[in-house]
């Protein structure tokens, strides 16, 4: 047999095999790095969730404190039955004192506050909000940026394991760095969970969003909108992020 014959067979075969190996590789790597990329976000979580914790335990006992102070300069209490330190003589506090407040709830979108754990309740009774869009014919304009809008998880969609939430902010669904939806298609920007998509992308209708469009009809995006809010950048420490839902309410 001529071995000089074979050789451009075994050359292409091998070459295949390393170009097929290079492409699970760089799969592997890519969900890697999104792996490292959640545990880093859920790490963040954490960390605010209980700093926020620290610090209304640390107002509480500053409040209890001033309150135990008020109540003993009156005479309703004795400190000391309560084992309670004074945090200054009883004969200072004065109907005047001023007490710091504790901080509002960070404001949200549709509740949509960080760091918070959100979970979605539906109105079974509620129908789709607005008009039917022809996706197709939009998205080589929109390029799906209404997937990069965020909102809670039901409970079931949660249960279903299907729908990916981030774990930097329970139960919201997760999206990339780029600031798309995890299941958003990079190549086509469809939905690779269309038949499962949570139900919020159900009734989410883009017309009359003007947010997205400036102008529905010719089919002009809200470009300045779309590049304040809908960015490629991680939530980390943001307090508020854009909600789909906001559109539905």
């Amino acid at each position: 047999m001529d071995d000089t014959a074979r050789t451009p067979a075994a050359g292409n075969g091998w070459s295949n095999g390393s170009v097929a190996s290079a492409g699970v590789a760089t799969l592997v790597l890519s969900a890697v790095a999104e792996l490292d990329r959640q545990v880093e976000r859920g790490s963040f979580f954490t960390q605010a969730v209980l700093q926020r914790g620290f610090a209304r335990i640390e107002q509480t006992e500053t409040l209890l404190t001033r309150l135990v102070d008020v109540l003993a300069a009156r005479g309703v209490v004795e400190p000391e039955e309560l084992g309670f330190a004074l945090a200054r003589p009883p004969e200072s506090p004065t109907p005047d004192d001023e007490y710091d407040e504790l901080p509002p709830a960070e404001p949200g979108e549709s509740g949509v506050g960080w760091p918070t754990v959100a979970l979605r309740v539906d109105d079974p009774e509620a129908e789709p909000t607005g008009v039917a869009v022809d996706c197709d014919a939009r998205m080589h304009i929109c390029r799906a940026v209404c997937c990069k809008l965020k909102f809670p998880l039901n409970c079931e969609e949660v249960d279903s394991g299907t729908v990916k939430w981030d774990l930097g902010h329970p139960y919201v669904i997760r999206h990339e760095s780029t600031g798309y939806c995890t299941h958003n298609d990079t190549a086509t920007h469809g939905c690779r969970i269309y038949n499962d998509r949570p139900m919020v992308c159900r009734r989410y209708s883009c017309a009359g969003d003007t947010r997205i469009w400036t102008d529905f009809e010719g089919m002009v995006l809200n470009q300045a909108w779309i590049d304040e809010h809908l960015g490629a950048r991680d939530l980390h420490v943001a307090a508020v992020v854009p909600s789909m839902e906001e559109r539905l309410s």
